[in-house]
C-alpha cells in the first residue's frame, strides 16, 4: 500500500483510487483531476465517490462524510413525501367527503395525483426506451426509481420542469453509484479492507450504501442538472424569439438572434470551429448545415448518443471535473466534428446528416479526449496525431451505418494518387446525370400544349391538343442522348478489356524474363514492354471483336496510328452523331 505522502498533485504517476485509498490520502481538486484524465477511474471502484466530491455533493473531509450524507438523503426522503402523492396513503384523510376522486374541495389529494399524472406518462415511456441494450436499465425497480427521481426534481425545479433528454443524463449516474456499491460489497467479502481502522471503514459502508440508490442518485444528478441546465431552458416566452419570428418568419435557424444559452453556446461552436478548421466549417457552411440543426441533443444529453456506455464513463470524468462544464463541453463538440472530417467532406446534405444523427463509434477515446483537452487549453496539453479513428461503417448501437449501406463515399482528393486525380469519371458515375437530364427533357416536353384562348374554345373542345415541333426536337435529343450513353458504355467495356489483355500480356512477358537466359532475350523482353507501355499511351478506344495481334515468336503489339487517333474536343451542347464517328465493326 502507498504511503499518503506519494500520492500528491505534484506526483505525475497514473493514479489508481479505491475505497481505501480513497478514506486514507488526502484529496484535492488537482488530484482528482489528474486521476480523472489519466483514465483510471475507469477501473476504479470508486467513481461515482470522486463525480461527489468535484460536484461539491461531498466535503473533501472525510469525516464529514455521514454528516453530508444523511442530511441530503433525508432531504430527498421529504421532498419524494411531499411530491409524490398517493391518495391510498394514511397521512390523508380517507373520509369519503374529503378524499375523493369526485370531491370539489381545494386540498382534495386527488387533484394532484391527477396533475402528476400526464407528466409521470410522459417520463415513464422516456425511461423504457433508455439504453435499451444494457440489462440493469430493464428492471422495473430501475425504471420506477427514474420515474421517481425525475418527477421530483421536475415538482421542486419548476423554472426546468422535465425536459425530454434528462432520463438519459439520469442513468448513467445511477448505473455508476451502483457499480461502486456493489464492488465494496464484493471487497467486504473478500475481506480487502483489513487494514482501515473501525470508523474509516464505518464511514465508507456510509458512502457505499446501497440501500441508499435513490437517495444518493437523485443529490448527484441535480448536481449535474445545475451544469447543464442552461441547455435545458425554454425559449418560448422568450420576446427575442418572438419579435424575431414575426419579423422573419423564413429565416435560417443560424440566423435567428440567440433566445436562450443553448444557442448561444451553438453559435460559439460554430465560431469555434471556423477557427479550428476552417475548410470543414466552410462545407457544413455551404450544405446549410449548422450546429443549432443536430448540435441540441449533442449538449443536452452530454454526448451520450453519440459514445457508447464504456466510453461516455470516461469523458465524464474528464468533463465533470473541469467545472464550469460548458467550455470543455464546446470542445468535445467541435472534436467531434474534426474526428469524422475525412467522412464529412466527401458527403452531400444527407450523407453528412446520417454521419451527424448516427455518429460512428470512436475506436480510441483516449486520443480524443486528449484532442479535446488540447482545443481547451492548447498551452497546457499538446495535440495529439489525428487519425481515422471512428468505425464508419456501424452505428453506436452495432448496426450498419446508413451511408454505408445506400451511400457510398469516394475518398477525399487529399487522400488519392496522381493518378485517380487525372483519370476521368467513369460512365457509371455519369449515368445519374445523364438521367436527370433525360428526366427533364422529358418532364419539359409533356408540359408543352397550346395556351387556352376565349375566341377559339369551340375549336379547342372539337379538336385535341397538339404538341408543338419543340416536342419533336426534344425527341430527338433525348434519343440521340440514349444512343451517346450507350455507346460511351460500349467503350468503356472495350477499354477494360483492352487493360485485361495488355495485363495477360504483361504475365507472359514476366513468365519469360524468368526463364531468359541470354542478353538478347532481355533486350527483346525490354522492348515488348516498350510495345505495351506505348499502346497504352496511345490506344484510346478498342472496337468490339479485336484485339492487338501477338507475334508468334515475340509479345509485340502492332498500333494502327488512324484507327486511334485521338477525338477531336467537340464544342459545348454539340450532339455527336455516333454513326459517322464510329468506325464500323
Amino acid at each position: 500500500m502507498n504511503s499518503p505522502n506519494r500520492i500528491t498533485a505534484n506526483n505525475l504517476t497514473p493514479l489508481s483510487l479505491d475505497a481505501t485509498s480513497l478514506i486514507k490520502y488526502k484529496l484535492s481538486d488537482e488530484l482528482l483531476a489528474r486521476v480523472a484524465a489519466s483514465g483510471s477511474l475507469r477501473s476504479s471502484s470508486c467513481r461515482s465517490a470522486v463525480w461527489r466530491l468535484v460536484l461539491r455533493c461531498l466535503p473533501y473531509e472525510t469525516k464529514d462524510w455521514e454528516i453530508s450524507l444523511s442530511r441530503s438523503r433525508n432531504h430527498y426522503r421529504v421532498l419524494k413525501e411531499t411530491h409524490l402523492i398517493d391518495p391510498h396513503d394514511t397521512k390523508f384523510s380517507q373520509d369519503p367527503e374529503l378524499n375523493n376522486p369526485l370531491a370539489p374541495i381545494e386540498h382534495n389529494p386527488w387533484n394532484t395525483f391527477f396533475e402528476d399524472s400526464d407528466l409521470r406518462d410522459i417520463i415513464g415511456k422516456d425511461v423504457s426506451r433508455t439504453f435499451p441494450e444494457i440489462e440493469f436499465f430493464q428492471g422495473s425497480n430501475i425504471r420506477q426509481m427514474m420515474s421517481d427521481i425525475l418527477l421530483v426534481y421536475a415538482k421542486e425545479h419548476p423554472f426546468a420542469n422535465y425536459r425530454q433528454g434528462m432520463h438519459e443524463i439520469l442513468a448513467p449516474l445511477i448505473f455508476v453509484i451502483y457499480l461502486d456499491n456493489e464492488a465494496f460489497q464484493h471487497a467486504k467479502e473478500n475481506d480487502e479492507l483489513k487494514m482501515l481502522t473501525v470508523e474509516e471503514e464505518d464511514i465508507l459502508n456510509c458512502l457505499f450504501c446501497k440501500d441508499y440508490l435513490e437517495q444518493d442518485s437523485y443529490n448527484l444528478f441535480c448536481a449535474v442538472m445545475l451544469e447543464v441546465s442552461r441547455w435545458y431552458e425554454d425559449p418560448s416566452q422568450s420576446e427575442a424569439t418572438k419579435s424575431s419570428i414575426t419579423k422573419e418568419p423564413y429565416m435560417r435557424v443560424q440566423d435567428l438572434v440567440p433566445a436562450s444559452r443553448l444557442m448561444e453556446d451553438l453559435v460559439d461552436i460554430g465560431n469555434l470551429l471556423q477557427e479550428i478548421d476552417p475548410t470543414l466549417a466552410k462545407h457544413l457552411s455551404s450544405l446549410d448545415i449548422p450546429p443549432q440543426l443536430y448540435g441540441i441533443r449533442w449538449l443536452r444529453l452530454l454526448f451520450g448518443r453519440e459514445i457508447p456506455l464504456h466510453d461516455l464513463l470516461f469523458l465524464w470524468d474528464v468533463l465533470l471535473i473541469d467545472r464550469p462544464i460548458a467550455p470543455l463541453a464546446k470542445c468535445i463538440f467541435v472534436s467531434l466534428l474534426v474526428q469524422i472530417r475525412h467522412l464529412l467532406l466527401v458527403s452531400d446534405y444527407g450523407g453528412c446528416l446520417q454521419y451527424l444523427m448516427r455518429y460512428p463509434p470512436i475506436a480510441d477515446i483516449d486520443s480524443f479526449v486528449k484532442l479535446a483537452r488540447h482545443y481547451r487549453n492548447p498551452k497546457k496539453n499538446a495535440k495529439p496525431v489525428l487519425k481515422s479513428n471512428n468505425f464508419s461503417h456501424i452505428t453506436v448501437a452495432g448496426s450498419s451505418h446508413p451511408n454505408q449501406t445506400h451511400r457510398p463515399s469516394r475518398p477525399p482528393p487529399s487522400c488519392m494518387g496522381k493518378d485517380e486525380l487525372e483519370s476521368p469519371p467513369t460512365i457509371l458515375a455519369l449515368a445519374p446525370v445523364f438521367q436527370k437530364v433525360k428526366n427533364t427533357i422529358r418532364d419539359r416536353s409533356n408540359t408543352v400544349s397550346v395556351p387556352p384562348s376565349s375566341k377559339r374554345s369551340d375549336e379547342v373542345r372539337r379538336e385535341p391538343l397538339r404538341t408543338t415541333p419543340k416536342h419533336e426536337n426534344w425527341a430527338k435529343e433525348v434519343q440521340m442522348m440514349e444512343e451517346q450513353v450507350s455507346t460511351l458504355q460500349i467503350r468503356l467495356n472495350e477499354q477494360d478489356m483492352m487493360c485485361c489483355q495488355v495485363s495477360k500480356a504483361l504475365e507472359v512477358c514476366a513468365q519469360d524474363v524468368r526463364n531468359a537466359k541470354s542478353s538478347e532475350e532481355c533486350i527483346t523482353i525490354a522492348q515488348t514492354l516498350l510495345d505495351l507501355s506505348k499502346t497504352l499511351l496511345s490506344i484510346k478506344t478498342v472496337p468490339v471483336g479485336t484485339s492487338p495481334p501477338r507475334n508468334e515468336a515475340k509479345t509485340q503489339f502492332e498500333v494502327n496510328p488512324k484507327l486511334y487517333e485521338s477525338p477531336k474536343i467537340r464544342k459545348v451542347n454539340e450532339m455527336v452523331d455516333m454513326k459517322q464517328k464510329r468506325p464500323q465493326l
